[in-house]
């Protein structure tokens, strides 16, 4: 019941007609403190649902999107950066095109096309899940932002002795379409792990395990481990 109450309370305030109030303006969000999130929920998609409206209450649900958002990041340990678009601006025209530019690519295609061709060597077996294919490209960006190894995709990928398929040549097949679409989310929306996680091997290495994947139709398990 209380849950039932929760989505009427959000509906109501979603379809709100819209005010002249800014969206930093003192509202619902100031007086609500977070202690939770939901783990599977796209808060960026809310947020921009949220900024259809328009409204004032529309855009203090939006904020409160943004801060469970923010709570999930931390507390999953995930390589994404706070936002701050509810604070920052004052309109939902202007927050949704800080949202946009920040959503543009900043990556060149050859990061794209080395990124997948990585993936599509360490996993792109049709039966593998995207999950697993994502994980594999997340150790590879979460090595480019880590000061233990080189700051760019390629240099990663080339670094001796990390990558088998540079020297056995598997990294030269081209990848399927799925393979790079993982990629490009991957690259789009950053790393699905914690930013330690920089290990994936066939065996457990470095500061332990996060997760695995045990492929039952080759019989090997991939280890995602901590540095």
């Amino acid at each position: 019941m209380k849950k039932f109450l929760s989505l009427l309370l959000v509906a109501a305030l979603l379809t709100a007609p819209a005010l002249t109030l800014s969206a930093s303006a003192k509202g619902l969000s100031d007086y609500i403190t977070l202690t939770g999130y939901d783990p599977k929920l796209d808060y960026m998609a809310e947020m921009r649902r949220a900024l259809k409206d328009g409204g004032t209450y529309a855009l203090q649900v939006g904020a409160i999107y943004e801060q469970q958002r923010n709570l999930k990041i931390d507390r999953l340990k995930l390589d994404y950066p706070h936002t701050s678009y509810f604070t920052d601006y004052t309109t939902a025209k202007e927050i949704l095109k800080a949202m946009e530019d920040d959503a543009k690519p900043k990556y060149t295609e050859e990061d794209l096309d080395l990124l997948a061709r990585i993936i599509n060597a360490e996993a792109g077996c049709s039966w593998i899940p995207d999950w697993v294919q994502q994980m594999v490209g997340s150790v590879v960006l979460n090595r480019v932002n880590s000061s233990l190894f080189p700051n760019t995709i390629r240099d990663v990928i080339y670094q001796p002795g990390q990558y088998g398929p540079v020297w056995n040549g598997s990294i030269n097949k081209k990848p399927s379409q799925r393979v790079i679409n993982n990629a490009r989310y991957i690259l789009e929306n950053g790393s699905v792990c914690p930013s330690n996680v920089t290990g994936q091997n066939g065996i457990i290495t470095g500061g332990g395990l996060y997760t695995s994947y045990y492929d039952s139709i080759l019989g090997t398990t991939i280890y995602f481990c901590y540095t």
